[in-house]
């Protein structure tokens, strides 16, 4: 057998290994033009008979190397037309999304290629990305994230597959790879940023392995590989621990936010408690967390006090109420006229309005508070719509004295602030009608005298 041929028998043992690949997918294969992503693309293409699946390529213009791009677009343009292969082209300025969120450019670069990957899997019915990454990108991935900090989960490195990303090559080393490209004659572009020693990865690759071969062993990456594979099994068991702890306390609020019970969390040992966190930033997108964020997060949660600090571009952690809230601030509830009778679905938050009359003849035990509400129909006043909460919005709280501002009245509920954002609240053209779920106004209260009463649910969905 050809070396070619060995090295495709050894990736299809991978994917049925793996089970990355099932009959009749649509493979989407991220193409840089290097010597992986082509030799990936070219050995699918070899096995896609075999396969039974339908492939394309995707080539992601990050903005970084404006010339060589246009040489890289037009390479694999070329390659994805001489083997029939339908070629996609995305671009995202990886340079300002980076100073916007004061970032890393590798660190936003992949970020960016995975959130375009994700939206091209929806958009084109793709079920799997296939990535060109191998053996020794393990073993540089595992150094890179022990030398930033990072935990057992850092230490595990790549997957051969995570979600709908795929890694064919996943057990092949570098040489492997640069065999199969020299046999089979194929072309490849060499991007000079990968010799840069600017970004740390390459430093890593360049400097510091070489180093590590010949002073440590030449079997050290190996060796390295070989910790991870270990760590990966254990992994397996330790994450259906956490997701069994999880469940019993997180829950995800209908405005979206993630949020976990302290009184819970904190029965668990420490390793535990740093893993549901990290599961709960996993479930809000923060993915590739820093051991120090997870620590500030930490003693947040420990501290015991209500407090708020910010994780990444846009993500807050807060505490409040006795859980803590993960979530992307700012949003707002929109304006939505309604009616009665009538059922209203919301986007944000997550909740469905029911409206109906429902008679005025007994109203003995009628409440004001919970999920249903019963209001006196006679006394709302012109239009009805629901809304967020106000600036300076001020109620009268049924049978309490006088009227107050709706955030202290939240306040003296100890509703908790990080909610406040995504609570409903009903309103006429004279003010607030229900805080849902809380209370009614005091005006539109139901009376012996009530002749139509109007009936108001929410639920979540």
């Amino acid at each position: 057998m050809t070396e070619s041929g060995s090295i495709i028998k050894r990736v299809l043992q991978t994917i049925r290994r793996y089970r990355l690949i099932d009959d009749g997918d649509r493979i989407l294969v991220g193409l840089s033009g290097g010597p992986d992503s082509t030799a990936l693309l070219h050995i699918l293409h070899r096995l896609q008979d075999k396969l039974n699946v339908a492939l394309s390529a995707v080539y992601i213009n990050h903005l970084l190397r404006p010339a060589a791009a246009k040489k890289e677009t037009a390479f694999c343009r070329k390659f994805c037309d001489r083997l029939t292969v339908p070629f996609l082209f995305e671009e995202a300025d990886v340079p300002k999304l980076a100073a916007e969120a004061r970032s890393g450019v590798e660190e936003t670069a992949r970020m960016i290629r995975y959130e375009i990957f994700d939206r091209l899997l929806t958009r084109g019915g793709f079920a799997k990305i296939a990535v060109g990454h191998h053996r020794d990108d393990r073993a540089e991935t595992v150094l890179f994230n022990l030398f930033r900090g990072a935990g057992r989960q850092g230490a595990v490195g790549l997957a051969p597959r995570r979600d709908k990303v795929i890694r064919p090559l996943y057990d092949m080393g570098r040489d492997d790879i640069m065999n199969y490209v020299e046999e089979s004659r194929l072309e490849y572009i060499t991007d000079a940023s990968n010799r840069s020693a600017k970004f740390t990865r390459n430093r890593i690759r360049s400097r510091v392995i070489p180093v590590i071969k010949r002073e440590v062993s030449e079997a050290a990456m190996d060796n390295v590989i070989r910790f991870s594979d270990i760590l990966a099994d254990e992994e397996a068991y330790l994450r259906e621990i956490t997701l069994a702890a999880y469940k019993k306390v997180a829950l995800r609020t209908p405005g979206g936010k993630f949020s976990l019970d302290l009184g819970g969390n904190l029965e668990y040992d420490i390793w535990l408690r740093r893993r549901l966190i990290m599961q709960l930033l996993a479930d809000a997108g923060v993915f590739d967390i820093e051991y120090m964020e997870v620590g500030r997060i930490v003693d947040l949660v420990t501290s015991g006090r209500q407090s708020r600090i910010s994780i990444r571009k846009e993500i807050v952690a807060e505490t409040a109420g006795g859980r803590l809230y993960v979530y992307h601030p700012g949003r707002r509830i929109g304006v939505h006229k309604v009616g009665i009778p009538g059922r209203y679905r919301l986007e944000y938050p997550r909740v469905c309005f029911r409206f109906e009359f429902a008679g005025g003849q007994d109203v003995k035990g009628k409440k004001s508070g919970g999920s249903v509400a019963r209001v006196d129909a006679d006394k709302l006043e012109g239009d009805l719509y629901v809304a967020g909460l106000k600036p300076g919005a001020r109620f009268h709280p049924f049978g309490r004295p006088g009227s107050k501002k709706v955030s202290d009245f939240l306040t003296d509920q100890k509703y908790p602030r990080p909610l406040r954002d995504e609570l409903p609240i009903l309103y006429d053209e004279r003010g607030v009608v229900w805080v849902a779920g809380l209370e009614i106004d005091h005006r539109v209260r139901v009376q012996s005298t009530t002749r139509k009463i109007a009936e108001i649910e929410i639920e979540t969905y």
